[in-house]
Order: structure tokens, then sequence, then C-alpha cells
């Protein structure tokens, strides 16, 4: 019978192990500074995405707050417009689990960003799906 070195059974368990191993990058509060989030909502980064490409940036960025539907996204509404964000459309909805929410459209140039707000049972729920066009693509 062959004997297999030690090193070479340490190599394959690391690369195994590395194989199965998350890539994590920590994501900032307010990963784009023209997509305005107040200081007192709670980001749930588990769920976020940032997918770049080069000829397009796209994001899913999910927060709680204690504030009403109402009261988050006139928020909202009011920080996105501040920062140069016009809003095309909104509608009122009810999910899968009949909590109500509100989606609204904003442009900004060939940007895009939608954002989401869902009553919840123990906070209320925000997510922000911004889309932009990527500069000089």
């Amino acid at each position: 019978m062959r004997r297999v070195k030690a090193w070479a059974i340490v190599m394959g368990i690391a690369l195994l192990l590395g194989g199965c191993a998350q890539i994590v990058v920590p994501i900032q509060l307010q990963p784009f500074p023209d997509v305005p989030v107040p200081a007192e909502w709670t980001p749930y980064s588990d769920d976020w995405v940032i997918i770049r490409t080069h000829k397009v940036t796209a994001a899913r960025l999910i927060y709680f707050t204690q504030t009403n539907v109402e009261v988050t996204l006139a928020t909202a509404r009011r920080l996105l417009a501040n920062a140069g964000w016009q809003e095309t459309r909104s509608e009122r909805f009810v999910n899968a689990e009949k909590f109500p929410g509100i989606w609204a459209e904003f442009l900004k140039g060939d940007d895009l960003c939608r954002l989401t707000v869902i009553e919840g049972t123990g906070a209320t729920h925000v997510d922000y799906t911004p889309s932009r066009v990527t500069a000089g693509a």
C-alpha cells in the first residue's frame, strides 16, 4: 500500500474547506451616497446584495425601522427628493403575509431606484433596489 504524505492531506482538507467558505465583504450602512438612509434605520445586511458589472451596478438594500409605513415612506421620499431623485410612480399593495405596503419608483438621469415599504410584525421593512449605469459604459 502506498503511503500518503501528511502535507498532501492537509492541503486537500484546506482546499476543500476553503471552497465551502463564504466570501464575506462588509457593506456600509449607506453604500450609495445619493441613496440616503436615516441613521436610526437598522440595516439588515444578511440579505443585502450588490452586483457590479462593467455596464451596470444594481443592489438590494434592506432596513428595519420602528416608524409606521406612512412616516417611513414620507421620510424616504423626502431624502431621495433632496438627493435629486424624482418619483415617477407608486402603488399600494398587500403582500402574501397580508401586510400592507407601498412601492415607489424614482429616476435620476439613467438611474432607477425602487423603494418598497412594508408593515411588519415588529418593525417596518424598507427595501431599496437601486440600479445605475456605470459611468463610461
